[in-house]
């Protein structure tokens, strides 16, 4: 599970190091579909998966919400907890999470939300400097069209299945998906391969050539 020491080793590492650390351990390499992007460039962002569903509902009267904004205040004690919202592509224009949403996110101790749909107040967002990685922006409204169907169950993200409690590590380059129990497995091997990578292009810079600098340090880990 993440914790106070783990998310801040995660802070320290790039997407592409997680990514190699999974590659090196023979781990799937879940990595988002590269159309969702941060809302802000060069965002940040490290929590635990919170999940929602939602699922298209013409009648407007049965188009509730109501599991989205449970999922919002109740995080059964996740650290840095992350709302992560599945929207039907047929309502990928139209906003699900917005200025009131990460007001009420933030205050309840979310530290981001990671949409596959549509994001809207962004001006707001980026003031209140609230992490949002969406596929879209759109002022489109889907209140009324959409209905939360579940929470904390597996939803799929930008061609990833994300589950209640998995470990999200985003930044410009995108979003990795990291299962919980292999947390410290893959940061042990992200952090060895940073230093390996430290040692070569130190020499690289001291006129050695990537050859010769990779035989002196031996193997990437």
């Amino acid at each position: 599970m993440l914790s106070e020491n783990t998310r801040a080793q995660l802070q320290q590492l790039s997407t592409p190091l997680v990514v190699d650390a999974m590659d090196r351990l023979g781990l799937q390499e879940a990595v988002l579909d590269p159309a969702i992007r941060p809302v802000e460039p060069n965002t940040r962002m490290v929590g635990t998966a919170v999940t929602v569903l939602m699922r298209s509902q013409t009648d407007r009267s049965k188009a509730s919400l109501g599991r989205y904004s449970e999922a919002l205040e109740n995080t059964a004690d996740l650290y840095c907890p992350i709302i992560v919202v599945e929207v039907p592509e047929e309502h990928h224009h139209r906003g699900i999470f917005g200025e009131g949403a990460a007001m009420t996110a933030r205050h309840n101790g979310f530290v981001g939300a990671l949409v596959d749909g549509a994001v809207r107040d962004t001006p707001d967002l980026q003031r209140m400097q609230y992490p949002v990685f969406s596929r879209n922006v759109s002022p489109g409204y889907a209140v009324g069209k959409v209905e939360a169907v579940s929470r904390d169950e597996p939803v799929r993200i930008g061609g990833v299945t994300v589950h209640p409690g998995d470990i999200i590590v985003a930044d410009n380059d995108g979003v990795v998906i990291v299962s919980p129990d292999r947390l410290e497995d893959v940061i042990n091997r992200a952090q060895a391969i940073r230093e390996w990578e430290n040692k070569v292009h130190q020499l690289m810079q001291e006129g050695l050539s990537i050859e010769e600098a990779i035989n002196r340090v031996g193997e990437m880990p």
